[in-house]
Order: C-alpha cells, then structure tokens, then sequence
C-alpha cells in the first residue's frame, strides 16, 4: 500500500514538475508578453490556445502590477534602447499580434482601466476587415481592428503599434524580394495612415526570424527592434546583433502561476 501512495506521489509530482518549470534557474532579461485574442473561442477554432479570456488577461495584468512590473510602450523601449532613459527595476512589454477587434473591444479597455499599457502587431492589410491569411474552413474568421478603433487607441496612450507584414505570409515560403516588400510597405502604409512611427517588427509564426538577409531586410526598412516567437528573455541592453528580441507565448490554459514562471524562469512548460 506504502508503495503505491510512494508511486502516486511520485508520479504526481512528476507530472507537475513537467507541466510547471519551477525548477529552473531564474532567468534574467527583459520579458515581453505575447497575446492573440482576448475573448471566447468560437464554434469550431482549432487554435483555442491563442484565445484569452477577458477575466483571465484582467487578472493576469493585475497581477503584474500588483507584483511591481511596468508595462512599457515601444516608444519605452526606444528611449531606453537610445539612452534616453533606463527601464524601470521590473519593466514588462505586453504585446498582441494581428490586431483583432477583440484587442480594441476587450484588451484597450481592460488596460485603459488598470492604468496599464500594450503594444499591438498589425497586419495592415487585413484592418476593418478579417484574418485573411487563415483557411476559413480551418479557423473560423473573425473582425480585425477597424482604422478608426487603432487611431483611438493610439490617441490615448494606452497602445502603440508595431508592424506585422502587410498580409500575414510565411516570410521563408514567399520570395525574398516579396518577403522584403511585406515588411517595408507595411511600416509605410501604417505610418501614413495612422500617423504615427512604427518602430517595431514581429515575424509572423516567428518565419524569418533566424533569417540574416531578412532581418537585414527589417532593419534597413527603418525598424529599431524586430520581436520573434521563440520562448524566452532577451539580454538588456539589447544588440541586433544577438538575435531579435523573444518573446513569452501566454496561452488560453495558462494561469497566474504559468505568468510567475515565464517571467521569472522565460517558460513555464517543458513543450
């Protein structure tokens, strides 16, 4: 019977050894948040995982504030990375890709409340209408951000944007040529039509961002930073030279122990 319970345990504590990394070693560097969508899942999504749920994101930023961290703008970051000035003793980027209506409807307002600040990744080609790039039959469609909702956002000082191509593409399965035009047309679209500078890149499905032809491809467009999708901090002071800055993947399941290690230890899950 002993030997049972002893197995049990055992296992049980395998288990969660697996699933949470609190064993690893503290892990220094700056750490920036990835969401998607903050909302409910529709009817038939095969990607839940990069479903928030409003609650969820709302207890999560609380926690990061309650807990001492700084949410940080790109425009933060550039004054840091410039020398302008330092990075607070716990800054935090919180950042979105694509730029779904849910950002806007349910992120703006939660971070406009808690007095907290985010950073959204636009596909410029797909505002005021839907995520293209996904197979319908797939990934149900849902609303991206519409023009006037980004100008909002971007007014109030809550949110900044970053560029995330014009269509969406796999940037290593299209031509380098059109992979280039994706990641420079896109900052100059958004500049005009928001008025606003765009600074900061991300690597749709992270693609490209290994890639030195087209990293040199971003930063000879005018970006400051590129962001990829690999897990993990990024060393400050930042060099381009190291890698493009990585990124912490919150997903739909993860809790506010899951936030506590990827802040702390750059994973919270062994895969």
């Amino acid at each position: 019977m002993m030997s049972m319970l002893a197995a049990a345990v055992f296992l049980g504590a395998a288990a969660f050894s697996a699933r949470w990394t609190w064993w690893r070693r503290k892990a220094d560097g700056l750490p920036v948040l990835v969401y998607h969508k903050i909302g409910r899942a529709p009817a038939g999504s095969r990607l839940g995982e990069l479903w928030v749920t409003p609650e969820k994101f709302r207890a999560q930023v609380a926690w990061l504030l309650g807990n001492g961290y700084t949410t940080l703008l790109f425009s933060d970051l550039l004054k840091a990375h410039k020398g302008e000035k330092n990075l607070p003793a716990h800054p935090v980027l919180i950042t979105f890709d694509d730029g779904y209506e849910n950002n806007y409807a349910e992120a703006y307002r939660i971070l406009k409340e808690l007095n907290a600040r985010g950073n959204i990744f636009v596909v410029y080609n797909t505002i005021g209408k839907a995520n293209l790039w996904h197979d319908p039959a797939a990934e149900p469609w849902i609303n991206m951000a519409a023009p006037e909702m980004l100008r909002e956002m971007l007014a109030s000082g809550v949110i900044e944007l970053g560029s995330h191509t014009m269509n969406h593409p796999d940037l290593e399965k299209i031509s380098f040529e059109d992979a280039a035009w994706e990641i420079a047309e896109s900052k100059k679209q958004l500049q005009d039509a928001l008025g606003a500078g765009i600074c900061a890149f991300a690597y749709p499905y992270g693609a490209g961002a290994c890639n030195p032809a087209l990293r040199e491809s971003v930063f000879k467009a005018g970006y400051t930073f590129d962001f990829s999708f690999r897990q993990g901090k990024t060393p400050w002071p930042w060099q381009r030279e190291a890698g493009p800055i990585d990124r912490l993947f919150i997903r739909g399941g993860d809790n506010n122990l899951d936030l506590y290690l990827q802040l702390t230890r750059g994973a919270s899950r062994l895969f």
